[in-house]
């Protein structure tokens, strides 16, 4: 009975009772451990990404598109008063917006005279 009081105590929603603490590898043993070949097949079948057959595939955006997010994203955190944001997470959210338009503006620099002739 003392050891029940002692488990009753702890901060659990449903904690044991002294007979199935006492008893716990008795109850393991019972169970067969599993095969290699189950452990293997289960392994296998959560590495499969989980596809929603009503989601079409993913779209890759442009960085322009990406940039014009960002800025709404920014615009809608620094002006909105009923969502509060921390001053360090919309700081972050300023420095991807910035990478983003590094990447963009990188990305319409001519690289050679001989690029730009090409192109003509």
């Amino acid at each position: 009975m003392e050891l029940q009081d002692l488990i009753d105590q702890l901060p659990f929603n449903d904690p044991m009772n002294v007979e199935e603490f006492l008893h716990i590898d008795d109850f393991l043993k019972g169970n067969e451990g599993l095969t290699d070949d189950e452990i293997i097949s289960m392994v296998k079948s959560n590495n499969k990404p989980e596809i929603d057959p009503n989601e079409g595939p993913m779209e890759i955006i442009s960085k322009r598109e990406a940039l014009g997010h960002l800025d709404n994203l920014v615009v809608f955190f620094e002006y909105s008063s009923d969502v509060s944001v921390n001053p360090s997470e919309l700081s972050i959210l300023q420095k991807l917006r910035h990478q983003v338009l590094k990447s963009y503006i990188n990305s319409l620099k001519q690289i050679t005279l001989d690029n730009f002739v090409q192109t003509l």
